[in-house]
């Protein structure tokens, strides 16, 4: 017999090592604060029941709007709110803004440094109000902050508070010419990069 068939066979190579165990060479700090926590903290995290009750929605805090065209009039602000009593209103004023005409409303656009818009201030007291004032003025106009400074000298004396401004090109307003920015807001989407061009090129196509 050869020195061949004195060697014991070759043994099959080790198999992979499990999947687990480079789990545990870097194992998850979540997975170290539950085995710190201990078999009795566990539990209690998987059988906590869910609370029944969602947490209350978030308070609605009051906040003061400055109106200076049609809403200062009380009774159209009280039909616009959908109140039956009067609302209280103080005489007010914002400075560094200016009014402007658009067709037969104002419009308010920033002004020069110290110019005074004089107007009304009202507190509003819920979101629905709010809701209601924003569809009355539509989207000619956007909700803008503001400081608003109170003409009956009473206490407060200023306050921070909201208004509604010209959502359109103030310029393009005050000139006449067309409003590209207030089209776009009324009918909610955007004209062509090259609109001006082809309309001018489709009239003169209907001359010729």
């Amino acid at each position: 017999m050869d020195d061949t068939q004195k060697r014991p066979p070759t043994p099959p190579p080790l198999p992979p090592a499990p999947r687990w165990r480079h789990m545990n060479e870097h194992p998850s700090q979540y997975l170290a604060n539950l085995e710190v926590a201990g078999e009795e903290a566990i539990q209690q995290i998987l059988t906590a029941p869910h609370s029944p009750h969602p947490p209350p929605p978030p308070q609605y805090e009051p906040i003061q709007y400055f109106f200076y065209g049609t809403l200062k009039n009380p009774r159209v602000l009280a039909d616009v709110l959908g109140v039956d009593e009067t609302p209280l209103l103080r005489p007010a004023k914002i400075i560094g803004y200016t009014l402007t005409n658009w067709g037969d409303y104002k419009a308010l656009i920033d002004g020069a440094p110290g110019e005074e818009v004089l107007g009304v201030a009202c507190e509003i007291t819920s979101a629905e109000h709010e809701h209601k004032l924003a569809y009355y003025e539509t989207n000619t106009y956007c909700l803008a902050p503001c400081f608003i400074d109170f003409a009956d000298g009473k206490e407060p004396k200023q306050v921070s508070g909201n208004t509604f401004m010209y959502a359109g090109d103030a310029v393009a307003l005050q000139e006449g010419r067309f409003d590209r920015k207030l089209w776009e807001c009324q009918m909610g989407t955007r004209l062509p990069a090259n609109w001006h061009s082809t309309s001018k090129g489709t009239a003169t196509g209907n001359h010729e």
